[in-house]
């Protein structure tokens, strides 16, 4: 198995994904724990929904589960997802960046199904029902449905595989709703601009903590290299508009980038890092701290010169980019975009 993801040694009760909350139909669905909202939140690459959180705690708590995921912190934190193939009741966890890049890429999936099929040490269905049948029983369960009201109690029967309600107060949907807009900082016109390469590539990640981190990569921004003028001309237009926290805007560039920045009222950047391996400058901004990390100019760079994203790169690699910044910075990455030649960018 990658150590990128793990596969449990349990296998899913047939009711599992019901009984937390999800009621679609694809054959990989992953679960994650977002503290900022105290909400469950299931995503199967194509949709993102609430789930239900009683029903993960009970999950969670079982004698079976606690000894496999108590290391990952499922319970509390978003860095690791847990992800179930409906079709093997197979259960794995992984961080949330693999995850996600897997439920957007269907072969992959379709290769780790393969790669684990055949197993026969197993915990068959039958003996899953037998102990979620059980679980009812315990103190654990037992407390709570004492401590909370009958109607609440029933969405627990429920959400254990007899109903079908989904249990999400007004409150939860709202919240929700204000932590999905945090997942869209990519404008939906984003392109390498007038004589970019069209090779647009974009990730977007979570945004926990009290500020959000952006990296915006590129090879060049110009193509005419042996032209004297090819610094003035090499520029790159990065508009901020975004609001929603305090921002650490990353720029990378193999090539000399003249990197001119405009800020739309109400946007905060706490900081500008640049990365490259030839000089690298800044213009439009002031008062703002820039920490330049270019070969040329300082000696050293943070990391490779990524314009493309690659998210198994990025979790396996600790030296790379995006893994650096988060390092430096203690902040999860945001969002990334990048082309090989680009010439604007906006972060909505």
């Amino acid at each position: 198995m990658s150590n990128l993801i793990q596969r449990l040694e349990i296998t899913a009760h047939p009711q599992l994904e019901k009984s937390l909350g999800y009621r679609g139909d694809s054959r990989w669905v992953a679960w994650r724990w977002e503290p900022d909202i105290d909400q469950l939140i299931s995503s199967d690459g194509k949709t993102v929904g609430t789930g239900n959180n009683m029903a993960w705690l009970v999950f969670l708590q079982h004698d079976l589960v606690d000894p496999a995921l108590q290391e990952y912190n499922l319970g509390e934190g978003d860095r690791y997802w847990l992800l179930l193939d409906t079709a093997t009741r197979n259960l794995y966890v992984g961080e949330g960046k693999t995850v996600q890049s897997l439920l957007e890429q269907p072969e992959s999936l379709a290769l780790l199904a393969c790669l684990d099929g055949g197993n026969a040490d197993r915990q068959t269905a039958e003996t899953w029902q037998q102990t979620l049948s059980q679980l009812t029983a315990t103190p654990v369960v037992s407390h709570l449905t004492k401590a909370i009201p009958f109607g609440i109690a029933a969405a627990l029967i429920g959400a254990l595989g007899i109903g079908t309600g989904l249990w999400v107060v007004p409150a939860v949907q709202q919240k929700l709703a204000e932590k999905t807009a945090f997942i869209s900082p990519i404008s939906s016109t984003a392109n390498c601009g007038i004589d970019g390469s069209e090779d647009f590539s974009a990730y977007i990640g979570s945004s926990s903590g009290n500020k959000e981190l952006h990296l915006i990569g590129v090879y060049e921004a110009n193509a005419d290299h042996k032209n004297r003028n090819y610094l003035s001309k090499s520029a790159i237009e990065i508009k901020v508009e975004r609001r929603n926290k305090p921002i650490i805007l990353a720029l990378s560039a193999y090539e000399p980038v003249q990197w001119n920045i405009t800020t739309e009222p109400g946007a905060v950047i706490e900081k500008i890092i640049v990365n490259g391996y030839h000089n690298q400058t800044v213009s439009g901004v002031s008062g703002i701290p820039i920490e330049e990390y270019s070969y040329e100019e300082t000696g050293n760079y943070i990391g490779d010169f990524i314009y493309k994203w690659d998210a198994t790169a990025e979790s396996s690699n600790t030296s790379s980019l995006g893994t650096k910044l988060e390092q430096i910075n203690r902040t999860s990455l945001t969002s990334f975009q990048g082309c090989y030649r680009g010439t604007s960018f906006t972060i909505k």
